[in-house]
């Protein structure tokens, strides 16, 4: 508990809990991380899954990139949320939940990218069922990070 109160008390942990403009930008950023990181590993997941047959999948494979640069932006400012309360995150259970189900999402669509973009382009019946992990594994995460206030 000292370790988590210290970063609590942090520059950084008291600008996030304890200015008026710090938590709504860092929590804003947050937000636009997820919306790309997402988004991108969604439309990948989703063309694998069948819509859009016209677009071939290897074309998808530079948006991987972008979905890189939307987690960097997450992990700076997920950790700075952190920060702010980090002696009731460390504990809540739907704050395990949404780290278990980001993992999981990025380890499946950086698969799907591997395969499906970096490879031949040709579509089978387990990169189906990797989309559809990817899917599940990115909707856990969203629903439980949204449910992170509600826990303790």
């Amino acid at each position: 508990m000292e370790t988590l109160w210290w970063i609590e008390d942090s520059k950084l942990g008291m600008l996030v809990s304890s200015s008026e403009w710090g938590y709504p930008i860092v929590l804003s950023l947050h937000a636009l991380g997820m919306a790309v990181l997402v988004g991108v590993s969604l439309l990948l997941a989703m063309r694998v899954l069948g819509l859009g047959k016209a677009i071939p999948v290897t074309v998808l494979g530079p948006y991987w990139s972008v979905a890189i640069g939307g987690f960097v932006v997450n992990l700076f400012s997920g950790a700075a949320l952190f920060t702010g309360s980090a002696s009731t995150l460390f504990f809540n259970t739907a704050f395990h939940i949404k780290l278990i189900g980001v993992f999981i999402g990025l380890a499946l669509t950086w698969w799907l990218v591997k395969i499906c973009v970096r490879g031949n382009g040709e579509v089978s019946t387990t990169h189906r069922g990797i989309a559809g992990g990817s899917i599940l594994a990115w909707a856990v995460a969203l629903v439980a990070g949204r449910l992170i206030g509600y826990f303790s």
